[in-house]
């Protein structure tokens, strides 16, 4: 039987749940940018990079886990930020988690494009039309990324068609990408040449930091998985338990990998768009660079999955609360997915990664993020002074820990660039002009 009056059936367990943070994790971040800050900011010390981003975002995960197993319900920080610190502050979360994830899978998409145009052109001889290669830019002579276009539209229909349909595609990719991974260390390791790690710190701590602020990019997507807290199987366990194993699997592999790009290819030359191929062709492993090649253009797709997942869920949460209109919140009666919200987004976000460029949207993804960590830090200091709820998993040393996280949540977003900041202003100040004018007249809370 499928679900009515905007619930859910529970239908994840521990595996889907794990994999789903994993899809999202695993993706444009490791593909993408580990190369570009290796070159241009921490040289192989970009490992170093990982580590400190891993710090910042393994005490946000246990937060999250806290927060996950006390409201089990869909929205993420979202919901956790209402539960705690009331509507203006959930609603100003929402509203940026929106931008997060949102933007956060327009700006994969037109990643995923550039990665099947080279593979496409590199082993099929297939060229792009000029025109539909990129985004709108006539002086360049492009006016959509039609790739980009297409695969946005083809994600969030299958989003529509169900939760556990989509599941099951990401668990499946998200195999093929770990073995993608495996191919690349396995083959990568016996062409370690160690004079190239010998000025391993070419930028000084200062390039480590500023690495750290791009590296957090890699990370984003764990947290999708408290959006699907309404569709789990024993959420107070899976969640909290998914969010651990899901981040721990991945910083294993931010290392390995990182480790092995910077130690085959000197750090000068991997600021191209795909590093891991780039650098197997660089020690002459051909095959192996097409395999990685194929293997990006298949799992970045996942990310794409994950964080539209997370985008429609949101929606659907701000819609539910009436801070959005009603409408969006509709669960379809087949398909038990919030439909109009999918169809909504799908759109909207096809056309932005369609037209815009990576640049531009990769910039307003990092710090709408941080904030809402910063948010979600206020709201579990909250929840431990109201002791109204007392949640299954609770964060270990937290008086340690959660002036740790302060400290790097925002030693992080300082070490993004100004203009960053100014559209993240510009943004905020649209969202509470909707709160004022729309949402706080229509809540629930009213």
């Amino acid at each position: 039987m499928s679900s009515v009056n905007g619930e859910f059936q529970r239908k994840l367990g521990l595996l889907d749940v794990t994999f789903i943070g994993v899809g999202a994790v695993i993706g444009a971040g490791i593909f993408v940018i580990t190369g570009q800050a290796a070159a241009t900011m921490a040289g192989p010390a970009i490992v170093l990079s990982f580590l400190l981003a891993a710090v910042m975002i393994g005490i946000t995960a246990l937060i999250y886990a806290e927060l996950s197993s006390a409201y089990p319900v869909a929205g993420s920080a979202y919901s956790f930020t209402f539960a705690s610190l009331g509507e203006v502050f959930a609603w100003f979360v929402g509203w940026n988690l929106l931008l997060e994830y949102g933007v956060a899978t327009a700006a994969v998409a037109t990643g995923w494009s550039g990665y099947l145009r080279r593979f496409l052109e590199n082993s099929m001889g297939i060229e792009m039309p000029l025109a539909l290669s990129g985004a709108y830019n006539p002086s360049a002579g492009t006016y959509i990324d039609i790739s980009a276009f297409g695969i946005i539209l083809a994600i969030f229909v299958l989003l529509a068609i169900g939760i556990k349909e989509s599941a099951r595609v990401n668990t499946a990719i998200v195999f093929i990408k770990l073995g993608v991974l495996i191919t690349f260390v396995v083959v990568g390791l016996p062409h370690v040449d160690f004079n190239n790690l010998s000025n391993f710190m070419p930028f000084g701590w200062e390039g480590v930091w500023h690495g750290a602020a791009l590296i957090v990019f890699a990370y984003l997507g764990f947290d999708a998985i408290s959006t699907v807290a309404e569709e789990a199987k024993n959420p107070t366990r899976n969640i909290p338990l998914g969010l651990m194993l899901s981040l721990a699997l991945s910083v294993v592999f931010f290392i390995l990998v990182s480790f092995t790009l910077t130690a085959i290819v000197p750090y000068q030359e991997l600021n191209v768009p795909d590093a891991l191929a780039f650098a197997l062709y660089k020690v002459n492993e051909p095959f192996a660079a097409n395999v990685i090649a194929l293997g990006a253009v298949i799992t970045i797709t996942t990310v794409m999955l994950v964080m539209g997942l997370g985008f429609t869920r949101i929606l659907f949460a701000l819609a539910r609360d009436g801070l959005l209109p009603k409408t969006l919140s509709e669960i379809h009666p087949k398909y038990d997915t919030p439909y109009k919200a999918t169809i909504i987004g799908g759109v909207v976000l096809s056309i932005m990664a369609g037209l815009i460029p990576l640049k531009t949207l990769a910039e307003l993804v990092n710090i709408g993020t941080l904030f809402a960590y910063l948010m979600v830090a206020v709201a579990i200091i909250v929840l431990r002074r109201q002791n109204s709820i007392q949640p299954s998993f609770k964060v270990p040393a937290f008086k340690i820990l959660m002036p740790l996280n302060f400290i790097l949540i925002i030693f992080m977003m300082a070490g993004l660039p100004f203009e960053t900041w100014l559209r993240f202003i510009g943004w905020s100040v649209i969202g509470m002009l909707i709160y004022a004018f729309y949402a706080s007249k229509r809540s629930k809370a009213e």
